[in-house]
């Protein structure tokens, strides 16, 4: 009999299969691993082979070249010796017993490899591999380690602070006789509800029979959040005819806090002014041990745009648009580029070789009424000026030239009107004067066959000329714009749409509908705030660093290039200071174009600790004061993030509404909503859970987050034994409801980017998220009796938590 803690040894042979004459030096590996874990995959050792030849016809018989025998020998412990000893405590629960990647058979084509076994209770199975340069094998056995007595705890994964578990123990005799059996249990940081006040252990005296076990229950509540330690022990009564039997087992649970976080938080950026204070108004009624204030500095609002950079030199397909896509991006961010020294991109020689390549591609593909537009300031190269007058010809005759283009007919006014406006846009950007056409043509159209992009196309081409009526108008449409804006936190966006015709015409997107209208408020309205929250938006949707397509990157990077010349123009030399009240926490010196930020945190215990202020004695107010010293533009982001101290939390909605309902998968009884709110599980049973999420918002890096009662443990539905019913996902099938026209119709699709399975929770993630309403269905059992508290649902913006929701908190009965 294996015993846990044992040393055996493992002796493997390798002999040919023809004649079984003994393999020297060839190469082992071997592999020793719980039967528990291999049962959930449904995983087997297979020949390397059926890697390199598949299935073969079924008059083809196979051999394998070599086999080796697997033997296991080299007892272990006496378990009898620990008569006049304490019980061994068995603490090791390792799954995989043993992995020697390498070993190598003597002269007789055996090796032996001694192996330490953890102290689980269970079947292990042993894979031996053997090889040499020409051949190779495998072979298996199995082993149990077990014990004469033995206690097998059925613990949950963790437990929330005010939960109430019954902690299921298996005792087990495994003798020929039956046995009184002592069975005890010492807990720290928990309480034991059968024992008298504030013991720390309790016990049971049962009879056994021969080969039979018995069940025995615990019930427990938390004391403070953290962890609990339980040892469960038990052992025959002592006599001096035959040695005593024993078994200990510790096993170590983490007690949550089930109250979800909540966050608040301030953005701004220092320029002109030297100083910023900002009220801190504390929370009251929340737990000191979590949370802080946090405040991140930084002295651009540019991330790192290599990415998007090597996106458009490296792109494969070579059509005019995405030819010339790449030179704009590329020359209009050169400046950029330069200054924050992006040492991942390529020499400038190598660049200025690829651009006129390009250029000289685009010659080729020019008509001889002009084709096409190619119109950039001269950064890198020259531009041939036939071919750029000949472009200018042709816009300045789009709208005839609009009606000789193939299915012209079937387009939409809104999409011939702002394609008129993006040429009108382009011209002004070339320093012609098209103020008197501009006015013009909006007088033609007026708003209402304007998508919001041609109406920023418009500003631009009204701000740079003089017309009478240009504050009227640049006004007026301004102020409409203004109305259509979405501010979220640290980023904006706007929501525009062309008829199906103008989607394909305008080649449109959100992100490049964002970039454009950055790009017009910077010529306009170059101080709004909503300039560095369209920046920040625009780089949160980037994927791999890049945007979706040639034109997104294109108008992102032109954008991010005005951006920088305008909100950025002087160089960083400063130093950022900060306080909180009287108390100095931080400096930190920007010196030079870097793309780094720094964050301070203040926890919360330091934050509840008594002010020295003496203004503040009164009240739980606060402030900090974020100070600049030097040239350049200092970004900021002020957050608290904190924990309500009361477990009973209501449902908010910050930006998101979550709610939350539970199902039964086998039968209706099995999950039951009392009438005073408290769910009834039935212990055993698999469980339905349904998360809804409703934003009316874009939501960029959301997290949407079910904590699970301690009660349950989450199933996946890609091992063995969890779910039956088909399915492509591991957790879950996805329903959507997207209302933005207004029809809510109903899509059958996938929205997580990514899912998690963690012990107490299940979490699903998305980069970006439109307005609407979201369904996600994950599953779980009810392993432990008990009384379990149901946390919160939540969804948030992970960077920027203060947009978030949650729905209330539940209780749970499972019996």
């Amino acid at each position: 009999m294996y015993t846990p803690s044992s040393i055996i040894h493992i002796d493997v042979n390798v002999a040919q299969y023809l004649d079984n004459a003994s393999v020297d030096k060839a190469e082992v590996c071997l592999i020793v691993v719980d039967e528990a874990i291999l049962s959930l995959t449904g995983h087997k050792l297979e020949s390397p082979l059926n890697k390199f030849y598949h299935n073969r016809s079924e008059n083809i018989r196979h051999h394998q070249n070599d086999s080796e025998g697997c033997g296991g020998g080299g007892g272990g412990d006496d378990r009898s010796r620990h008569k006049f000893m304490a019980i061994a405590v068995r603490l090791n629960f390792n799954p995989l017993a043993c992995w020697t990647p390498s070993s190598i058979t003597d002269s007789s084509g055996r090796v032996s490899i001694e192996v330490k076994l953890p102290d689980s209770l269970t079947r292990y199975r042993v894979w031996a591999l053997a090889t040499n340069d020409k051949q190779y094998g495998f072979g298996e056995m199995s082993f149990t380690i077990q014990l004469l007595i033995m206690v097998r705890p059925s613990l949950p994964r963790f437990l929330n602070y005010g939960d109430i578990a019954n902690f299921s123990v298996i005792l087990q005799n495994q003798t020929d006789q039956a046995l009184l059996l002592h069975a005890s249990l010492r807990a720290t940081n928990a309480k034991l509800l059968a024992s008298q006040t504030n013991q720390q252990a309790v016990g049971y005296s049962i009879v056994i029979q021969p080969s039979k076990r018995a069940a025995l229950k615990f019930p427990v509540t938390t004391i403070h959040s953290g962890i609990a330690r339980f040892q469960f022990v038990v052992s025959t009564a002592k006599n001096e005819t035959c040695a005593s039997l024993d078994d200990a087992t510790e096993l170590i649970l983490p007690i949550f806090t089930p109250a979800t976080s909540e966050a608040f938080v301030t953005y701004g950026d220092i320029y002109d002014e030297q100083a910023v204070l900002q009220p801190i108004k504390i929370p009251k009624n929340i737990l000191a041990q979590f949370g802080e204030v946090s405040v991140t500095t930084s002295s651009t609002a540019l991330a790192s745009l290599t990415d998007a950079i090597i996106s458009l030199y490296t792109y494969p397909y070579e059509c005019t648009e995405q030819l010339s896509s790449g030179l704009l991006g590329i020359q209009s961010l050169w400046d950029v580029l330069q200054a924050f020294h992006c040492k991942e991109l390529p020499d400038i020689s190598i660049l200025k070789t690829k651009l006129e390549s390009d250029i000289n591609i685009l010659k080729g593909r020019q008509y001889p009424n002009g084709g096409f537009v190619i119109l950039v300031n001269q950064k890198v190269f020259d531009i041939d000026e036939n071919m750029l007058n000949n472009a200018l010809k042709y816009v300045e005759n789009i709208e005839s030239e609009i009606n000789k283009l193939p299915y012209s007919e079937n387009w939409s006014e809104r999409t011939r009107f702002s394609l008129m406006r993006y040429l009108l846009y382009v011209r002004a950007k070339y320093l012609q004067n098209v103020a008197d056409e501009t006015s013009q043509l909006f007088q033609r159209s007026g708003f209402d066959k304007l998508s919001l992009e041609a109406i920023w196309w418009l500003l631009v081409a009204l701000y740079n000329d003089t017309i009478s009526n240009k504050y009227e108008l640049t006004g007026l449409m301004y102020k409409r714009l203004k109305n259509k804006v979405n501010e979220i936190g640290e980023t904006t966006n706007f929501i525009t749409s062309y008829d199906d015709d103008g989607q394909s015409v305008m080649l449109y997107s959100n992100q490049r509908a964002d970039a454009i209208l950055l790009e017009s408020l910077l010529h306009i309205d170059p101080k709004s705030t909503l300039c560095t929250k369209l920046c920040k938006g625009l780089q949160a949707h980037r994927v791999n660093g890049a945007w979706k397509s040639t034109q997104e990157n294109c108008f992102v990077l032109i954008a991010l290039d005005k951006y920088f010349h305008i909100r950025e123009k002087d160089e960083p030399d400063f130093v950022a200071n900060i306080w909180f009240d009287n108390d100095y926490c931080d400096q930190h010196q920007y010196k030079g174009r870097t793309t780094n930020a720094y964050t301070r945190n203040i926890s919360m215990k330091a934050i509840l600790s008594p002010s020295s202020s003496s203004s503040n004695i009164s009240n739980n107010d606060k402030n900090l004061i974020i100070h600049k010293d030097g040239n350049g533009r200092l970004y900021y982001r002020i957050a608290m993030n904190s924990a309500p101290s009361n477990l009973q939390l209501k449902a908010v909605n910050y930006g998101f509404k979550i709610e939350r309902i539970y199902a039964a998968i086998d039968d209706p009884s099995h999950v039951q909503k009392q009438s005073d709110g408290t769910w009834k599980f039935k212990l055993q049973e698999k469980i339905q859970v349904t998360l809804t999420m409703t934003t009316t918002q874009q939501r960029y890096h959301i997290a949407l987050v079910d904590y699970l009662p301690a009660g349950c443990e989450p199933l996946n539905r890609k091992l063995y034994g969890t779910l039956t019913d088909n399915t492509n996902s591991s957790i879950t099938g996805f329903k959507r409801n997207n209302y933005s026209d207004g029809r809510r119709p109903y899509l059958t699709i996938g929205w997580t980017d990514h899912e998690n399975l963690r012990d107490e929770r299940a979490e699903a993630f998305r980069s970006i998220l439109w307005p609407g309403v979201y369904e996600w269905n994950h599953f779980m059992r009810a392993t432990c009796a008990g009384t379990f508290i149901m946390p919160p649902a939540k969804g948030e913006e992970m960077y920027t938590p203060e947009n978030f929701g949650r729905c209330a908190t539940e209780m749970v009965i499972i019996d």
